[in-house]
């Protein structure tokens, strides 16, 4: 049988060789925790976040950082066909997970943005894997574990200096951080805009 992919779901995954010289963010984000309030209020997990109080990409301190994650965006949004296009970004924030913290299920505004994107500044080992969810999960639960063309979520450990994008109306959670310790996530959403 001949079988075609219509529609897939592409999430692009690219690790920093460089993350060993971004580990003074940990204790720059533990300074603006200290002073700034937090953002995101509608959520029910009750996680710290700077969401629409501290956006990241505005700081300096992150500069050599965002150097190398908006390259990769770029690359992934020309690798799934925007050509002829520029990105810019719309939000930014981080996200510290306590022992217990977790996120629930959402997306990213897909009406006003296009990509999104995780990264693992801080990931100890149980700290909570980021889940996606399908758009159009199987009905039954009678099929091969093993075949991704049946899957209904996918996991991605964390995993510090890791980059996760994808498109923002991909619905994801992060499950409970069971470590002791604290997990570190800066989180961004990106708009696409056509060169003219």
């Amino acid at each position: 049988m001949n079988l075609r992919e219509l529609f897939p779901t592409v999430i692009g995954f690219e690790e920093n060789k460089n993350h060993h010289k971004e580990k003074h963010l940990i204790k720059h984000c533990k300074k603006i925790k200290s002073n700034i309030g937090m953002g995101g209020l509608n959520w029910s997990s009750g996680v710290y976040n700077t969401s629409g109080t501290y956006p990241i990409h505005m700081d300096k301190e992150f500069d050599n950082l965002h150097s190398w994650i908006f390259a990769e965006v770029y690359n992934y949004m020309t690798a799934i066909g925007f050509t002829n296009c520029n990105i810019s970004v719309s939000s930014s924030w981080f996200n510290f997970y306590n022992q217990h913290d977790y996120q629930e299920m959402h997306n990213h505004l897909p009406d006003h943005d296009d990509i999104s994107a995780v990264y693992f500044l801080k990931s100890p080992k149980g700290s909570g894997n980021l889940v996606f969810n399908s758009h159009e999960p199987v009905g039954k639960n009678i099929f091969n574990q093993d075949n991704p063309y049946t899957w209904k979520t996918f996991e991605v450990p964390p995993k510090e200096g890791l980059l996760v994008i994808f498109k923002s109306n991909m619905f994801h959670q992060v499950k409970q951080n069971k470590s002791k310790d604290t997990r570190i996530s800066f989180a961004y959403n990106f708009k696409i805009k056509e060169n003219r």
